[in-house]
């Protein structure tokens, strides 16, 4: 048997209608390729709208992991840092609370840095801090006047001196940044990130000793005879 080959496929009655409608489904296809690569160009390279919050401001502590005994004193400095929105903005306004625990820490002091003068030395730095003692919160706040460009960098925006109690035990302690915020000139925050403070505390002898107060020897001989019971009740199970 001879095998037909044709070079044309048809629908059946020799029109060529096989032909055309292939053809169109190739052409819709590559249209439909080449609209979603121009939608792809146009994302990629129209500008996005520039938001309030473009970049973040971070906060930290320096040095964020260190030590002190019970009745040192501690300085921390709270760093601050910006690089301004996507426009050059930068921010005249900052804000942080700072917890901690109030019965380890006392904060005696506290030295306004002048991180938001960036740019201007001769600007003026409005301060204000508030102190919780109870509650073991400080607000720190500062506003540059006036604002001009407003600051873009990184630098100290306060020192606090802590007092460590006297009393204190050994642990660690966290002194939080909790509620930072850094307003552009714009009038718009910047998102946030900050970093907490990390304190090994050497406790003192006298908090050693009252953790341990109490009959000597008393913690050894209940367990001893805790082990008593036990194992009397171990027999008892046994004889029943």
């Amino acid at each position: 048997m001879t095998a037909l080959h044709s070079s044309a496929v048809t629908d059946g009655d020799g029109d060529g209608d096989g032909d055309d409608n292939g053809r169109r489904r190739e052409l819709r296809v590559a249209t439909l390729v080449a609209a979603c690569c121009l939608a792809l160009v146009a994302v990629a390279f129209v500008p996005a709208p520039v938001g309030a919050g473009d970049n973040i401001a971070s906060f930290w502590f320096n040095p964020e992991d260190t030590e002190a005994a019970a009745g040192d004193t501690l300085e921390l400095e709270l760093v601050a840092s910006t690089h301004g929105d996507l426009v050059g903005d930068g921010v005249d306004e900052l804000a942080a609370t700072l917890e901690y625990n109030s019965e380890i820490f006392t904060v005696t002091a506290i030295e306004h840095e002048r991180m938001l003068a960036d740019g201007d030395s001769a600007v003026e730095i409005h301060e204000h801090e508030e102190i919780d003692e109870d509650s073991g919160a400080v607000t720190i706040e500062q506003e540059r006047e006036p604002s001009g460009d407003g600051a873009r960098t990184t630098g100290p925006m306060a020192t606090v001196t802590f007092e460590v109690a006297s009393d204190a035990p050994s642990g660690n302690e966290t002194i939080e940044i909790t509620d930072a915020e850094a307003i552009l000139i714009s009038d718009y925050p910047q998102g946030t990130f900050d970093r907490d403070a990390h304190v090994q505390i050497d406790g003192s002898a006298a908090a050693g000793a009252s953790d341990a107060d109490g009959v000597p020897g008393f913690t050894g001989i209940a367990a001893l005879g805790v082990l008593a019971a036990l194992a009397l009740a171990a027999v008892v199970k046994r004889r029943d």
